[in-house]
């Protein structure tokens, strides 16, 4: 088909030229010897397009072999979940592309064959010790980006401004009110963790490449949420360059106080409390308080024992007055003085959260593997925050004593 296209392209460009010495006139015998050859040439093309177009024609009648089906092998889910394991197993132990897996089978004492060698197996599950993070990275607003670069924030309020009435008369003006605009520009800070391990252990574990993802998460998920409420890393308690002095909680105002302390938080605390921010925020409003907190509230029952608060069996989230509230591990316990305890509102519109990559992993092959046969992944997170509209989210704290 190339070879027929190109015959057909110089068959157009004879007739090209041959049109352009025609309208330039053949008034000398020159003029018309390459008139003549052009034409010649144009029908010399024209026979090998027709002969290349019989043969083509030709070729399409003729029936066509049977093309044999492919030959798939259909991998199951046992064994795609072999591969990605011997892989990142792979990477873990040389940090390089893998090669064939090790294969190796253990002698044990008692069996019964008479010496033969059996592969020793492992437990599917890593039972491992649990510790609770909270969602406020989800309720706070999220800006993802692909580095660590510095994100703007942009916030604009024209709560204030108003319309007045004008006089038909013209003795009146009309009330000039400008939107406040304001903007905060966070760069990020890195969290970083290590986790080392045995090559003995990688070689034998069966899903010790989950559990690296699963120690990853819950590290990244607990680190970030302190961040972000307190402003500092739960590592060494060091103030983060980066975000708010104090975070989240630091950043709020009060919108109600308890009695005593000794009286703890009671209900007309917690709806005194979402009252005290505009109705706008409360349409989306939910609260957030320790798993202290939360216990307490769970505690509290009317004279009859029934519980005060409700718990949505869809999402296990406490419910008070038809508004959740979420557990955050970094906020004070109920019987905290003078302490936010409490905080109510829409989160998404009093704070920022710039998530700079996401969570990575680096593996560490070389460091540790000469001196004591180990190997390390070092874990790194980079964040930075911005306080939003001040207002949106306000505190419930208690009384000094």
């Amino acid at each position: 088909m190339s070879k027929l296209s190109e015959l057909q392209n110089r068959k157009n460009s004879l007739l090209a030229d041959a049109t352009v010495l025609v309208q330039r006139g053949l008034s000398t015998p020159e003029q018309k010897e390459e008139y003549r050859k052009i034409l010649e040439e144009s029908d010399l093309v024209a026979g090998d397009i027709d002969m290349l177009t019989r043969i083509d024609k030709f070729l399409e009648s003729q029936p066509k072999p049977a093309v044999p089906a492919p030959v798939t092998t259909i991998q199951t889910r046992e064994d795609r979940k072999a591969k990605l394991s011997a892989a990142y197993r792979h990477y873990l132990l040389h940090g390089s592309k893998p090669d064939a897996a090790e294969q190796r089978s253990l002698l044990t004492s008692g069996d019964t064959i008479g010496g033969a060698l059996i592969p020793q197996e492992f437990e599917g599950v890593i039972h491992d010790a649990l510790k609770f993070y909270g969602p406020i990275a989800t309720l706070v607003a999220q800006r993802n980006a692909n580095s660590g670069r510095p994100q703007k924030f942009t916030i604009s309020d024209d709560t204030s401004a108003t319309m007045s009435y004008i006089a038909e008369d013209g003795t009146s003006a009309g009330t000039q009110a400008d939107p406040t605009l304001q903007s905060h520009v966070p760069a990020t800070d890195a969290l970083v963790t290590t986790v080392k391990y045995s090559l003995q252990m990688l070689e034998d574990a069966d899903s010790f490449e989950s559990f690296i993802r699963h120690v990853a998460g819950l590290r990244c998920a607990r680190a970030v949420e302190y961040a972000l409420t307190l402003g500092k890393d739960n590592g060494t308690n060091t103030a983060l360059p980066n975000s708010p002095t104090g975070g989240l909680l630091a950043s709020v105002t009060t919108g109600a106080t308890t009695s005593t302390l000794a009286a703890g938080i009671g209900y007309a605390d917690l709806i005194a409390l979402a009252g005290s921010v505009d109705h706008a925020y409360y349409v989306n409003g939910a609260y957030l308080a320790s798993p202290s907190v939360h216990n307490y509230l769970l505690g509290q029952k009317d004279s009859t024992s029934r519980p005060y608060y409700n718990v949505d069996p869809a999402t296990g989230l406490l419910m008070i007055n038809g508004k959740p509230l979420y557990v955050n591990n970094a906020m004070p316990a109920y019987n905290a003085a003078s302490s936010p305890v409490v905080l109510f509102g829409d989160f998404s519109r009093a704070y920022a959260y710039v998530n700079g990559g996401g969570m990575r992993i680096r593996v560490l092959h070389e460091r540790y593997a000469a001196d004591t046969l180990q190997g390390a992944a070092i874990i790194y997170q980079r964040l930075g925050a911005a306080k939003l509209v001040s207002g949106s989210v306000k505190a419930l704290v208690t009384a000094a004593s």
